[in-house]
């Protein structure tokens, strides 16, 4: 498991009362569970025949970036969107305990999904682009589902896509010279967002996943569908800005992904077409991720660190791509 500063390690006894307390039955097993790098994740079994997956936010005293918290209630949210919105296959939430009584940390207990991590599945070259077009469908679906505010519920929502990603993009900043560091790629991203206003403003308002990559897919041997999970960093905003997971990934521009775009729009309620304002749109959302991953390593790895250090490098290749489409 990835080692991370940001885990809350629950002890058999707190998990053992909050599954009392919620009539989920006497607990027969605890296992840890997962490579996420941010919540802490435990396989429970209980005499009742149900195996569960108990997920608990970092502890409160953890170093997290803005927008992360209060993040596990929105996480709640997108499930419950994604089931009555969507007949996308996601976990059901069994329980939420946002009261901090028993464990000291939101936490919720949801269905123990069947399946592994699609990374994990060894596919063929034909198996892997099933999966694929499996998971640009799911986004067809989020994306068909509309709202008039944009950004973070939990940080608060904004009248325009501009005024949001500008908004996400301070706060980040922000968090970053609270850490002692300075992130000119982070202030230049800022001025771009400023530069392009008049597009952002016009950019639909759609739920957008932005963290549909291979660990967030369980794929289902037996029956060849895959399950959705950790929906936490979704917000509302531009769809266009879930490509920075298809194809070749966040380091390509979105004229990469023609394939992706074709099996999207061959789907899509409405069509991202490639155009300079779609790939505009795509390159400030790389910005986004970039700005994401140069800040997060600080709160939760050490400078030597293994994942520290792929963040620094992935951040500054990801805003060098997107700079030259900007």
């Amino acid at each position: 498991m990835i080692i991370s500063k940001t885990k809350y390690e629950a002890s058999e006894a707190e998990i053992k009362a909050l599954f009392s307390f919620h009539k989920m039955g006497n607990i027969l097993d605890i296992a840890v569970l997962g490579n996420g790098e941010f919540n802490a994740a435990y396989k429970v079994t209980c005499d009742s025949g149900v195996t569960s997956v108990l997920k608990i936010a970092p502890p409160a005293d953890a170093k997290v970036l803005s927008y992360e918290k209060n993040m596990m209630e929105s996480e709640v949210f997108w499930y419950s969107r994604m089931h009555e919105k969507t007949d996308i296959l996601c976990p059901e939430i069994y329980a939420s305990d946002f009261s901090k009584r028993i464990i000291k940390s939101n936490c919720f207990i949801m269905e123990m999904m069947p399946g592994k991590p699609s990374w994990e599945m060894g596919f063929s070259d034909q198996e892997y682009e099933a999966v694929q077009k499996q998971k640009i469908c799911m986004l067809t679906k989020i994306h068909r589902i509309e709202n008039d505010g944009y950004g973070y519920i939990q940080t608060g929502l904004m009248p325009s896509w501009y005024e949001a990603l500008k908004n996400m993009a301070l706060m980040l900043v922000a968090d970053c010279k609270s850490l002692g560091h300075d992130t000119p790629d982070g202030e230049q991203f800022v001025r771009f967002i400023d530069k392009y206003e008049k597009l952002l403003r016009a950019a639909p308002c759609r739920m957008v996943n932005f963290d549909l990559w291979d660990s967030n897919i369980l794929c289902n041997e037996e029956t060849g569908k895959i399950c959705w999970i950790d929906p936490e960093r979704g917000f509302w905003g531009d769809p266009v800005a879930d490509f920075v997971a298809l194809g070749p990934g966040p380091k390509a521009p979105l004229s990469a992904k023609q394939k992706e775009l074709d099996i999207y729009n061959e789907m899509a309620q409405d069509k991202i077409l490639l155009t300079e304002e779609t790939e505009i749109r795509y390159a400030l959302a790389v910005c986004y991720l970039a700005l994401i991953e140069e800040v997060e390593k600080y709160v939760r790895y050490e400078p030597d660190n293994p994942t520290y250090i792929r963040n620094a490098i992935d951040s500054k290749e990801m805003f060098e791509m997107a700079f030259k489409l900007l």
